[in-house]
């Protein structure tokens, strides 16, 4: 720039040289002349003067652009950063909580394959029994047909001991044990002779059995304890005649008085003192709450009666029914018809006898064993 200016006031003739070449100019024109000259020699310096505070402006703004620039992109920077930490702590976090959900897909997959092969060998081990099973019947199928009947008679035997032993039924047992004799007679064989006898023994013995009815005497029981309260308890009653009652009335004349005056000393003393004679033993009077107590144990010693006739225990059901009946006669009015009753009904039960089964074992048992274990009866010299 300055270079310009320097050519540009070397070019133009200096003012000096012009004045002296137009010596006929005016005076006036001086001062126009001048100051036209000041003004082109004033414009070059103003503008050399203004351009460096331009570049100096501009190198400034670009400096401030250039620096937030670089800040924004630092914070940018700062801002991706943090982004990414948190990102990867988010990551970390998620793993951490798939953790346990994926430890608990392993064990359910783990127990998945462990029943699965628990069912394959249920399965292995069904169809193995189901085959075993399918060959113990075409086996079964091939042998004779009484076959049939005698496991049916053995069945037959087994629930007539079940009846028997357990349910103290010998009625029914017998009648099971005419059917299992049908089954065998039913065979035609006469080489189950034997067994058929053992069957009519066993018959018989459980025929000859007495057949208690438990079940009825249970109820006369519960019938008595039912009307223990309704039963009058004994009063001891003094009862004068009218001749004692007229004896004791003092008369009005004052001849009597002798009389009057013992008779007065006699109904004194007897309102103190009673003599009663009896020929007969005189019953205990009971308080209201022993007689609750007589009704309560009389009550129970029933109760155990039957608890006793359930077990079949003879000793404890007669020593029951004994203590009730004894308490009965004793502290109850012998006098009325309910109580009569009741003594005859526990006469009638302290007669009962419980009977048991003596049959420990059916004779026709072992037979019908031998008949379906080898679809004969065994003789002495095979066994």
């Amino acid at each position: 720039m300055e270079n310009k200016h320097t050519d540009v006031s070397s070019s133009e003739p200096r003012p000096e040289t012009t004045i002296a070449a137009q010596p006929a100019i005016d005076a006036q024109s001086e001062p126009q002349t001048s100051t036209s000259q000041h003004a082109v020699n004033d414009t070059p310096t103003e503008s050399n003067q203004s351009a460096p505070w331009g570049i100096i402006i501009t190198l400034f703004i670009l400096l401030m652009v250039t620096f937030a620039a670089a800040a924004g992109g630092y914070y940018l920077y700062q801002q991706l950063e943090a982004q990414k930490a948190q990102s990867l702590a988010l990551e970390q976090k998620i793993q951490a909580e798939l953790v346990k959900p994926n430890q608990r897909i392993a064990f359910l997959e783990q127990q998945q394959s462990q029943f699965k092969s628990n069912v394959d060998l249920a399965l292995s081990t069904a169809q193995t029994e189901q085959e075993q099973l399918q060959e113990r019947v075409s086996i079964i199928a091939q042998r004779n047909p009484n076959h049939w009947r005698a496991e049916e008679a053995k069945y037959l035997v087994r629930l007539a001991g079940q009846k028997l032993w357990l349910e103290q039924d010998p009625s029914t047992a017998t009648s099971l044990l005419k059917a299992a004799d049908e089954r065998i007679k039913s065979m035609r064989d006469p080489s189950l002779m034997p067994l058929r006898k053992a069957l009519a023994n066993d018959i018989a013995a459980t025929a000859s059995i007495k057949n208690t009815d438990i079940a009825g005497t249970v109820l006369t029981l519960d019938t008595l304890i039912e009307g223990l309260e309704t039963l009058p308890l004994n009063r001891a009653e003094t009862h004068f005649s009218a001749e004692e009652l007229k004896d004791t009335e003092v008369s009005t004349s004052l001849d009597d008085w002798q009389s009057n005056l013992a008779k007065s000393w006699q109904a004194l003393i007897d309102d103190f003192v009673i003599i009663r004679k009896r020929t007969t033993d005189a019953a205990p009077l009971l308080e209201p709450d022993q007689q609750w107590y007589l009704v309560e144990n009389t009550r129970n010693k029933l109760l155990q009666a039957q608890l006793a006739l359930y077990r079949q225990d003879q000793v404890n059901y007669r020593n029951s029914v004994k203590l009730a009946r004894k308490w009965v006669y004793q502290y109850f009015d012998l006098e009325d018809q309910h109580v009569i009753d009741a003594l005859a009904t526990l006469d009638a039960l302290e007669t009962l006898k419980i009977q048991t089964a003596s049959i420990e074992r059916f004779d026709s048992s072992n037979l019908l064993n031998q008949l379906v274990t080898y679809g004969d009866l065994m003789t002495e010299e095979t066994q």
